[in-house]
């Protein structure tokens, strides 16, 4: 069966290299690949018609195996019962019942064998999908809800760690309250986006806890507290469909509510294309610019009416002119809910109530944009590289 799943194996291995190739064409034809690209695809194509060499190889014994076996024993039958009815001890009719007999037992082997290629495939495959199967659910935690959800949001004393004890987040301890904005910065790596994961109850702590309204998140039901939130990706997801289509998310969201979601959220190109919210977005939105995928994803957040909005480096990816415009959005956004955001871009967040600055996964400062410049600690070096940087473009 080794062989059969070698080549599911390689199946594997040149659908994903065929999808990524298709999906980084634009950076292979930049970057002058094309060559490297195809050799590195027919390398792989190579080892796959290899495996399945092995495979027809393998199949080509086996067949011939079973019909020679089944042969040997019908001669053994006529060698045998031959000699007994030249002895007169067997007769010609009993020698007769005897071959068939062995034909009709090897037929069944015979027809098997012939199946035995696609049933090896079968299970070979059948492996990888068991295998997919049998990962753990993920824990759906309690079944509580909240019935008049404030957003307070509350680390108390969290320790995480992806991987045994090489902790990413260490003690971490803050609370964001109702209505307020609260900022996460800090340099690469520092834990900004696993504390985002954490919230949504993507992964679960070692230690401490996280609570909202004063509830300990494991103890809510996952599906309740993920729709209370919305949550906005510096890298925008976009599913093949229209535009309409894309900020309902197939829920029970009528098209006048998101229409209304898309102007609140300074969404209104979508009203001056030829087709308007019925226009077609390709896979993953690659007909529409770095903004305007952000600002219908903005719409998405609000049509779902969240109580607590959560931004992970929404506005990295994007110019200053656009920015802008996103920015105003984002204020009218997260007025009067509790908002979480990370941002690498600390323009953005002058006006949050708090900024939590992390270091090494550890919160190192905490505080107002002005008292933490005037703390002249790790946000102040960080605003004043920022800043020289700008000065100097």
């Amino acid at each position: 069966r080794s062989a059969y799943r070698e080549v599911r194996r390689q199946i594997a291995r040149l659908n994903a290299n065929l999808q990524e190739s298709i999906s980084g064409m634009r950076i292979i034809q930049l970057f002058v690949q094309e060559i490297k690209a195809n050799k590195r695809f027919g390398k792989i194509n190579v080892d796959k018609y290899r495996a399945s060499m092995r495979q027809l190889i393998t199949f080509a014994v086996f067949r011939p195996l079973m019909s020679f076996l089944s042969s040997f024993a019908v001669a053994l039958v006529i060698w045998y019962g031959g000699r007994n009815v030249l002895q007169g001890s067997l007769s010609l009719g009993a020698l007769t019942a005897f071959i068939q007999y062995v034909r009709m037992l090897f037929q069944p082997i015979l027809e098997l064998s012939q199946g035995y290629n696609v049933l090896q495939g079968a299970m070979a495959a059948s492996e990888r999908i068991f295998i997919l199967l049998d990962e753990p659910e993920e824990d759906r935690g309690g079944t509580g809800k909240i019935e008049n959800l404030h957003g307070k949001i509350e680390f108390r004393h969290v320790w995480f760690a992806y991987k045994g004890e090489d902790w990413v987040l260490k003690d971490v301890s803050f609370a964001a309250t109702p209505g307020s904005r609260v900022a996460i910065v800090g340099p690469t790596g520092s834990g900004k986006t696993t504390i985002i994961r954490l919230l949504l109850r993507m992964y679960q702590i070692q230690k401490g806890e996280i609570l909202l309204d004063g509830v300990p998140i494991e103890q809510l039901d996952l599906g309740f507290l993920r729709s209370r939130m919305a949550v906005v990706l510096q890298d925008v997801f976009l599913f093949s469909g229209d535009i309409m289509g894309n900020i309902r998310l197939w829920s029970q969201i009528s098209e006048e509510e998101a229409v209304e979601a898309a102007r609140f959220a300074n969404a209104g190109f979508v009203e001056s294309l030829p087709e308007g919210y019925k226009t077609e977005v390709k896979e993953r939105g690659v007909t529409l610019s770095v903004g305007e995928r952000q600002l219908l994803s903005f719409a998405r957040a609000v049509a779902f009416k969240p109580q607590i909005l959560v931004l992970d480096e929404a506005t990295a990816s994007i110019d200053s002119q656009t920015e802008d415009v996103i920015q105003r959005s984002l204020e009218k956004i997260m007025e009067n809910r509790t908002s979480i955001v990370i941002a690498h871009r600390l323009s953005t967040i002058r006006n949050s109530d708090k900024i939590i600055v992390l270091h090494n996964g550890k919160v190192v400062e905490e505080g107002t944009h002005a008292e933490l410049i005037a703390m002249h600690g790790l946000y102040a070096a960080l605003h004043a590289m920022q800043f020289a940087e700008a000065g100097a473009d």
